[in-house]
């Protein structure tokens, strides 16, 4: 299938559809966001107006065109030069057994925009590019943890200040809009272990045509959390503050229906608010591109700063009913297309610069639930740089540039290289546990999703259909486990 489509393993993984594509990608990348120390503004965000039928239909090529990234053989070939993949589903995971796609920790992450017809009313998800290193073998930095600062303030609408990511899990109680809403007497994260973080590095691509904005969402599946039990606490970090909120595999769906995950949100004073992105250059030139002076706060990744990043951390959560077997964790294919033709339009690439979007309703963040630290796995950051596109043409100077910001996250680590390929590597990253996969994992992974969402695998698959196109996978579940097996004894 790799000749066909040699991105099928960054899509994203629901079982049986996620080890089918774990051949091939990941990707995310660390960096330094300046904020201005402002106060918080009361006022939100003005919401978008509804696109004309015109201005949609627009829009909608931009959309595609993104998204045909990851069919498109002739950006799989440029990024494979340098040692990456073009995926939709990445594979960000704090615990995966050797030589496995499946593990006691795992977790997809995709990004997801949401659009309106406006003639039909009818809303439309689609999973945008993302370029990083293989996903089976997860190519991963173990970088200092005191390397890594946040801003924080955002969630009480106060003015912005830099904390360490070790002081803000020393005391996330803190840095919480309702610090009530975490049951318990508990104050700290932090496991005696962090004296590293699991690093990933990774290019997304958003569909912004000049002048334009887009309105996105992380969305993380993780395989161990299911509701009142979560496996994995977020924290999304981002110019403008950090959000904290417990995974659980339910909440927070799209209008267009329920999806591979749980939507993150930016936390703006308690309530949620999507994230969006607008072109570096658009922004430099309007009210919004005030830029922060040498003295302003900014978030920091491995040395790494700029106003289109964004952090993703992973928190491990002990479980008070763990699986009695592993589960999987792996990514589907892309759509099984024909080289697309060769196109003449030239790549319009450049930074997207990450703010928010109106406010949709509360933010949840610890759900009421009594949390703790589970100290067997680490703390995974991946770090994301955003880049604006209006054509999906990728040249080879912005891959150049994109392996380099990734390459600039690794220079700063202790240690580097694969958790999963590389035999016992002794990092301080390396998970305590089992580390062979052991069998049952896959049924045992479908009795629990189906209990904790009602949804069955059948109706996973066609909900993947959907998100991903009619072509995206086998037509029946046998054939679908025929190409998993297949493609789990293919290497990178």
């Amino acid at each position: 299938m790799r000749t066909v489509v040699p991105v099928l393993a960054c899509v994203m993984p629901l079982g049986l559809l996620a080890a089918y594509t774990l051949l091939t990608f990941r990707t995310p990348e660390a960096i330094a966001v300046p904020v201005t120390p402002e106060p918080m503004p009361s006022s939100q965000p003005a919401r978008e107006q509804p696109l004309t039928p015109e201005a949609y239909r627009r829009y909608q090529q931009v959309v595609s065109q993104t998204v045909g990234m990851v069919r498109d053989q002739a950006a799989q070939k440029l990024a494979q030069s340098f040692g990456l993949r073009v995926l939709d589903l990445t594979w960000e995971d704090t615990g995966r057994y050797k030589n496995s796609a499946v593990g006691p920790n795992i977790s997809d992450m995709t990004i997801q925009v949401q659009q309106r017809n406006p003639q039909t009313g009818q809303y439309e998800l689609s999973l945008m590019p993302v370029i990083r290193h293989p996903n089976f073998s997860d190519e991963s930095a173990d970088v200092p943890l005191d390397r890594f600062f946040l801003l924080v303030g955002n969630e009480k609408g106060r003015s912005l200040e830099r904390v360490s990511l070790r002081q803000f899990l020393g005391n996330p109680r803190r840095y919480l809009s309702q610090p009530n809403s975490w049951r318990g007497s508990r104050n700290s994260l932090l496991a005696e272990r962090d004296t590293h973080a699991l690093v990933s590095a990774q290019a997304c691509f958003l569909p912004i045509p000049s002048g334009g904005k887009a309105q996105f969402n992380p969305v993380l599946f993780n395989y161990q959390s299911y509701s009142g039990d979560p496996a994995v606490l977020t924290i999304l970090a981002t110019r403008e503050g950090t959000s904290v909120t417990v995974i659980d595999n339910q909440r927070d769906n799209f209008e267009a229906g329920r999806t591979w995950g749980q939507r993150l949100f930016f936390n703006q004073n308690g309530e949620r608010a999507s994230l969006t992105g607008q072109r570096e250059s658009d922004f430099s030139t309007t009210g919004a591109g005030n830029r922060p002076t040498p003295q302003s706060p900014v978030v920091t990744a491995a040395g790494q700063e700029g106003l289109n990043m964004v952090m993703l951390i992973q928190v491990p959560l002990k479980q008070k009913q763990p699986m009695r077997t592993p589960m999987p964790m792996a990514a589907p294919m892309g759509a099984a297309t024909a080289e697309m033709a060769p196109q003449r339009r030239r790549s319009d690439v450049e930074a997207a610069v990450i703010g928010h979007g109106a406010v949709e309703g509360p933010f949840t963040e610890i759900d009421n639930l009594e949390i703790e630290r589970d100290p067997q796995f680490p703390v995974r950051v991946t770090v994301q740089f955003y880049k604006a596109t209006s054509n999906g043409v990728v040249a080879e100077q912005d891959m150049r540039e994109i392996q380099r910001q990734i390459a600039r996250v690794y220079a700063d680590a202790d240690y580097v290289g694969s958790l999963v390929t590389g035999g016992e590597t002794s990092r301080p990253t390396e998970y305590e546990g089992p580390k062979q996969e052991p069998r049952g994992w896959w049924d045992a992974f479908w009795r629990r999703h189906e209990a904790n969402t009602g949804q069955s695998r059948l109706e996973a698959l066609e909900m993947l259909r959907r998100l991903r196109g009619q072509n995206w996978m086998p037509n029946s579940e046998e054939e679908l486990r025929r190409a998993l097996e297949e493609s789990r004894r293919q290497p990178d």
